[in-house]
């Protein structure tokens, strides 16, 4: 005997087979063919077939159905996102360590010790920034999902292994983590990045250590101002790893606001920055992220403004820290026009990523052997 449960079950089957078999036929429905295939050859079969597979609804129905299952009953998302608390989420690159072994983390240093030598060598101070991971600022939104003990000990262990390199490395966590008690958001809930109020608090304490660092720079010798834009909603980057639109987008974490930022010089207010950066001859230069990268966040802007310089950024996104900054030692710029100071703006949480770029890898290993053979052409000399 067939109970009532299994009948509403089969006719609620029924009733999906039904409904996505209407849907294909209504994505086939505003199909329209390029002139020119020959169905003969299987042309127009091909082009159909592709038509078909791209506006197929199972597809989406059943990554939108899937995530919002994982979502809302277990509070996970796809690999490489943490769910936390009250919506927020978290890389898992903050987490785990991107490589099988710890020994990722010792390479990375002695890689950025290497760039701290090379800029020393051409008689260029090298200031680095280290951002602190979102994860650590608000560990108490991960609920159960703590970091690895490599990833918790990696701020500190990072500003301790550059004190004996030619860099300034200032602790700038207790200046983010005094401004989050006072109600300041510093990291975006659905993204990797801070929000533009977070920016600007580290790049306030990262001036204020960079003046008392070096006094003998020219502080002050521009003004600039910072003007708010329009405030909008904000899709963040870590959204991406929910896949619940457009079926289930009210199931995913609540949307947030953004207002944008823009910094220029105090009386050229209505200067775009491309222009500014055109004919600047700022002898300070910005090397980082995205983070510095995407003009979301105006970090570049409030830095000039925090520091009173003009700064050129190099920046890249999508490009990790190492990158731009063996882009930017092999350029003409640095070789032709050294400049005073570099900045390096260097998530934490990439010190404990493997290196894949082959123009980096390249860098290095070019480095070590000019360095081999430097050492070669000395002992040589002395014998």
């Amino acid at each position: 005997m067939i109970t009532a449960s299994r009948k509403i079950t089969a006719c609620a089957f029924i009733a999906i087979v039904l409904g996505v078999g209407a849907l294909s036929l209504q994505s086939l429905g505003d199909y329209g063919p390029a002139q020119g295939l020959d169905p003969v050859a299987g042309e127009l079969a091909r082009d159909l077939e592709g038509h078909y597979d791209d506006r197929f609804p199972a597809r989406d129905l059943g990554t939108n159905l899937w995530a919002a299952i994982n979502y809302t009953l277990f509070q996970e998302g796809r690999p490489g996102v943490a769910v936390g608390q009250q919506d927020w989420l978290f890389t898992d690159e903050e987490l785990f360590l991107g490589a099988d072994t710890p020994a990722v983390i010792g390479r990375n240093l002695d890689r950025v010790r290497a760039v701290a030598e090379h800029l020393q060598a051409e008689a260029v101070p090298l200031a680095l920034l280290v951002v602190p991971a979102k994860a650590r600022l608000y560990r108490d939104k991960l609920a159960d999902q703590q970091p690895v003990p490599a990833m918790q000990s990696l701020y500190r262990r990072f500003l301790q292994q550059m004190q004996p390199a030619p860099v300034l490395a200032p602790a700038l966590l207790p200046d983010l983590t005094e401004a989050r008690a006072e109600g300041v958001q510093i990291f975006l809930r659905t993204d990797t990045h801070w929000t533009p109020a977070g920016a600007d608090v580290f790049a306030r304490s990262a001036a204020a250590a960079l003046r008392t660092a070096l006094p003998e720079q020219p502080w002050d010798s521009a003004r600039y101002r910072t003007s708010l834009g329009q405030t909008r909603e904000h899709e963040g980057d870590l959204l991406t790893y929910l896949p619940l639109e457009p079926l289930f987008p009210d199931l995913g974490p609540a949307p947030e606001a953004l207002t944008e930022r823009t910094t220029a010089p105090a009386n050229q207010a209505g200067s775009s920055a491309q222009s500014l950066f055109a004919d600047t001859s700022a002898n300070l230069v910005l090397v980082g992220t995205s983070y510095s990268a995407n003009p979301l966040w105006d970090f570049p802007g409030a830095l000039k403004r925090h520091l009173g310089r003009d700064l050129i950024n190099v920046s890249d996104e999508g490009q990790g820290p190492f990158q731009p900054m063996t882009e930017y030692l092999q350029s003409d710029e640095f070789r032709g026009h050294p400049p005073e100071l570099v900045i390096w703006e260097f998530p934490e949480r990439y010190l404990a990523q493997p290196v894949h770029s082959e123009t980096v890898l390249a860098w290095f290993e070019g480095r070590e052997h000019r360095l081999a053979q430097t050492a070669v052409s000395r002992s040589s000399k002395e014998e």
